[in-house]
């Protein structure tokens, strides 16, 4: 796998994504996906709503085997490799999925523990795995909140908790499906810094699948750019750059907030 050079520097894949071909049955999403992720840093999969982001999320997880093509870990094609060597390379994931996806009968704590009770160290203690689910959930800011149940907390904290779940494991790569969906523009802001602080804390590698543009431009250091029309991908790079340098007219109407040209659609 190459490293990939960004400008003088060079930096170490985490991942790689070769000739990728997203379908559901006969109906094509995409296809041409080709993109490597730098360790370290914050992807972003961009697009309209039904390019394929969080479809391409899924394939990447280990939820939903593509049409064709590779998803590289190191020098290994996850889905071409065998089911324990893939379930080696899942332990080393967390996931926030797009609705939280919270069990609504358990606390917060007991949350955060459930990964480490199902996924985690055998050898350890339940006082040691709720040890380590607080200090996950002080990181989030939710300390005080550590013995409510989600439904008794909003949104934004769900979001927050639903973060430290999926550090549980303290993994090396981070996907965050739609993690500012439904949050007003002030836990939107703050769940970003947190992701920031959060990365630089832990290194993790960190991929979002995102349309809100304050947070695709506040946290990306790269990403790659969806079309649902042409059905593959249009453009490459950090989201601000892209802003600056992309020719292409649906990249800068989307960045820019602003509706395409030929476009008459009332959705």
């Amino acid at each position: 796998m190459n490293d990939i050079k960004t400008g003088s520097e060079t930096k170490e894949t985490a991942v790689e994504i070769k000739d990728l071909r997203m379908s559901y049955g006969k109906k094509l999403i995409q296809e041409n996906i080709n993109f490597q992720v730098a360790k370290g840093s914050i992807f972003i999969i961009m697009g309209g709503s039904g390019c394929g982001k969080s479809t391409l999320l899924k394939h990447m997880i280990g939820l939903l085997p593509p049409a064709a093509g590779q998803v590289l870990y190191g020098e290994t094609d996850y889905w071409a490799a065998e089911v324990e060597k893939q379930d080696e390379i899942r332990r080393h994931f967390g996931v926030l999925f797009q609705g939280s996806a919270l069990f609504s009968t358990l606390t917060l704590t007991e949350n955060v523990t459930m990964p480490m009770k199902l996924n985690g160290d055998a050898k350890k203690s339940d006082a040691e795995r709720r040890d380590r689910a607080h200090e996950l959930l002080d990181m989030v800011s939710l300390s005080h909140a550590k013995d409510l149940l989600p439904n008794e907390i909003s949104g934004g904290m769900k979001k927050r908790a639903a973060l430290a779940r999926a550090l549980a494991l303290d993994p090396e790569f981070l996907f965050l499906d739609e993690p500012s969906a439904g949050l007003d523009p002030i836990s939107s802001r703050k769940l970003d810094d947190l992701i920031l602080e959060l990365r630089d804390r832990t290194r993790a590698t960190v991929l979002v699948v995102t349309h809100e543009l304050p947070s695709l431009f506040a946290i990306g250091d790269d990403g790659i750019f969806l079309d649902a029309q042409s059905k593959q991908p249009i453009a490459r790079g950090a989201p601000k750059a892209l802003l600056e340098t992309c020719e292409h007219p649906f990249v800068q109407a989307f960045l820019n907030r602003e509706v395409p040209d030929g476009d008459e659609s009332n959705e």
